[in-house]
C-alpha cells in the first residue's frame, strides 16, 4: 500500500510537474513570440523611419535648391524689368524730341534742275543718303545727322565718305 501511495503520488506530482511545463513552455513561446514580433517591428519601423529622413531630407534640398534658382532668376528679371523701363523712358523720350522737330517746319532745299525755274523739294521725300549728304553739307555733325535719320554714326562716315570719294577711317 505504501508503495501504491508512492506511486499515486508519484503520478500525481508528475502529471502536475507536465502540465506546469506544457502551460510554462506555452506562456514562454507566446511571449518569445511576441518580443520576436515586436523586435522584427520595431527594426522594420527603424528602418522606414531612417529611409523617411534620408528622402525628406533629399527633397527638401532639391526644394532649396530650386529656390535658390527661383531667386536668381527673379533677380535677373528685375534687372531686366529695371533695363527695359530705362530703354523705353528712353524711348519715349526720343519720340518726343522727334515730335517737336516734325512740328517745326519741314527743310525744303533749292535744287536747280534744268529748264525750270528754282523749284522747291521738301526734304522728307529725299532718300536716307541724300538726306544724309544734305545734312551735311548744312554743316551738320555725323552724331546729329545719324540720331536725326535714326542711323549710326558709322553708316553717315559710310556714306559721307562714300561720295567724296575718300576712304573710311
Amino acid at each position: 500500500m505504501i508503495l501504491l501511495s508512492i506511486a499515486i503520488s508519484f503520478f500525481v506530482s508528475l502529471t502536475f510537474c507536465l502540465m506546469f511545463v506544457f502551460f510554462w513552455r506555452r506562456r514562454v513561446r507566446r511571449e518569445l513570440e511576441t518580443e520576436t514580433i515586436i523586435k522584427k517591428l520595431k527594426v522594420e519601423i527603424g528602418e522606414m523611419v531612417t529611409a523617411l529622413n534620408g528622402t525628406t531630407e533629399r527633397n527638401i534640398a532639391l526644394l532649396e535648391s530650386q529656390i535658390r534658382v527661383i531667386h536668381e532668376q527673379i533677380d535677373k528679371a528685375s534687372k531686366v524689368a529695371g533695363v527695359l523701363k530705362r530703354e523705353q523712358e528712353k524711348q519715349e523720350t526720343v519720340s518726343q524730341v522727334y515730335s517737336s522737330l516734325a512740328r517745326s517746319k519741314p527743310l525744303t532745299l533749292d535744287v536747280e534742275v534744268p529748264g525750270t525755274e528754282n523749284p522747291v523739294i521738301d526734304f522728307e521725300s529725299l532718300p536716307i543718303r541724300d538726306k544724309a549728304l544734305v545734312l551735311h553739307r548744312k554743316g551738320d555733325s555725323p552724331e546729329s545727322i545719324a540720331s536725326r535719320l535714326d542711323m549710326s554714326r558709322g553708316e553717315i562716315e559710310l556714306i559721307i565718305s562714300l561720295h567724296e570719294g575718300r576712304p573710311q577711317n
